[in-house]
């Protein structure tokens, strides 16, 4: 049993412990696992001799010709000999590793916030270099032990994504809710004198880390490029379940403005001084406004794509490339019912009349009011199926028409926030509902081939894998 040692900040541990080996979910049908045995429910515990934590060691260590595998069944354990290719695995899939809980308190931390009575992962505050690592999810590194720390460059989990808020140390104490001072550049200049690659964030709280504060912290970072290689900064989020926790002030339209034109300016500094324009907004800065996101070129290749930068630019881009596929086919009249949060309704209506120009087409949007949450959040990443239900029932959505839903809707297991099924929601509407994909075009041609994202619990869904990525970090 490996022990993971205490914050290095202030001394928490993040979980009381992580055991070594991960458990085969899966074995797949003509893999090495077969071949050698491997049943579901077997545990790798070493490779060639060294403990095995995580989906990461198992990769790390199993690039190797001849591995030496030891493996725990019941009471007994079993070691195999193999000789492989160097890119092959043992064709097996594992249960979900534990994640690392987080110790901060940050003061716009969106979990905070939730109402009660939902899901307990809901509420789960990560903070696990791990998932910065394989899926991208930000981390503060304040709750790293120097083993953890040393592992990140002995392994070279590159690139790490970084929740830095500010690089002043008092002012980011602040933020994350630490009682001392929380500096994270010496950190990350360790991390640059090694080799790895980080992509740095900044969420935006109006009169703390915005003006001169967000000056300092892009240019700080700046000076590390090209090891750090971007900073995106995106607005908070704030429900109306906020009671308790210090004052914030929710993003306007006069912030919005405000940030936009600074870091414009600052991005046309940097691309002279960099080649690139290093610091990015989230898209939600610019919907709030009510002009358009940028144009594909200012956003240097979409580094934080998945961080909702530039997302909207993609989707309607794909779009404006692709429709042309669908006034190609020719099919029976299909009404469709585009549902969105309210931010959306800035680019979907215009998508919407450039789609209801097809002959077969007839479609409209319908954005939906967040009463779940609370009407300041207006992204469709956090709508509740009710709100959803509620919104299409309200604009007297009919039988023959199809409803398509944005994929960041439900989880994985297919659920709302609020625990409600697909299946459930299509009862309460009176008509098929299909879960699309962050391409319209395609989600389409999928929902007149009767193609359907639609799933039920425990079912894949392809979906972004955050609710809302910057609003649910910690």
């Amino acid at each position: 049993m490996d022990v993971i040692r205490g914050a290095q900040v202030e001394g928490r541990r993040s979980v009381e412990h992580v055991e070594t080996g991960l458990q085969i979910r899966l074995v797949h049908p003509d893999g090495i696992g077969e071949a050698i045995g491997l049943q579901c429910g077997d545990v790798v515990e070493t490779i060639n001799g060294h403990p095995v934590r995580d989906p990461i060691d198992y990769r790390f260590y199993m690039g190797e010709e001849d591995v030496s595998t030891l493996v725990r069944r019941g009471e007994d354990r079993f070691l195999f000999e193999i000789e492989k290719d160097i890119e092959d695995d043992l064709g097996v899939d594992f249960e979900d590793m534990p994640i690392l809980k987080c110790d901060n308190k940050c003061v716009f931390c969106f979990l905070h916030q939730m109402p009660k009575g939902l899901r307990k992962t809901l509420y789960y505050q990560d903070d696990d270099y791990r998932l910065s690592f394989l899926h991208g999810a930000y981390v503060t590194l304040t709750n790293l032990s120097e083993d953890e720390f040393q592992r990140i460059i002995d392994q070279k989990l590159s690139p790490m994504y970084i929740s830095v808020h500010a690089t002043d140390p008092k002012l980011r104490a602040e933020l994350l809710g630490r009682r001392r001072a929380t500096p994270v550049l010496d950190r990350i200049d360790i991390l640059a004198r090694q080799g790895i690659q980080m992509h740095a964030q900044v969420v935006l709280c109006p009169g703390i880390n915005d003006g001169q504060a967000l000056k300092q912290t892009i240019f700080d970072l700046a000076a590390r490029h090209p090891r750090v290689e971007s900073v995106g900064v995106v607005p908070l989020g704030l429900t109306k379940f906020r009671k308790n926790l210090p004052r914030l002030d929710r993003v306007t339209r006069a912030d919005a403005v405000r940030a936009i034109r600074q870091i414009t300016a600052w991005q046309k500094m940097l691309k002279k001084r960099l080649g690139t324009r290093f610091v990015y907004l989230g898209d939600e800065m610019y919907l709030l406004t009510g002009q358009s996101v940028p144009p594909q070129s200012e956003y240097d290749g979409f580094p934080l794509v998945e961080n909702g930068i530039g997302m909207v630019r993609r989707f309607v881009d794909g779009f404006e490339n692709q429709i042309g596929e669908l006034k190609n086919l020719a099919l029976p009249p299909q009404r469709f019912v585009l549902v969105t949060g309210m931010l959306g309704t800035h680019f979907l209506d215009a998508m919407g009349k450039r789609l209801n120009q097809i002959s077969w087409i007839d479609t409209r949007v319908v954005p939906v009011v967040n009463h779940f949450l609370g009407e300041g959040i207006t992204v469709s990443g956090l709508l509740s199926g009710n709100d959803i239900g509620r919104a299409l029932i309200d604009a007297s959505v009919r039988s023959n028409e199809i409803v398509l839903l944005p994929p960041n809707c439900l989880n994985h297991n297919g659920l709302f926030l609020d625990d409600l099924l697909l299946k459930d929601l299509e009862q309460q509407v009176g008509c098929r509902v299909v879960v699309g994909t962050y391409d319209l075009v395609e989600t389409i041609q999928n929902a007149v081939g009767g193609i359907s994202a639609s799933v039920g619990a425990g079912s894949e869904i392809a979906a972004h894998p955050y609710i809302s990525s910057h609003q649910m970090e910690n």
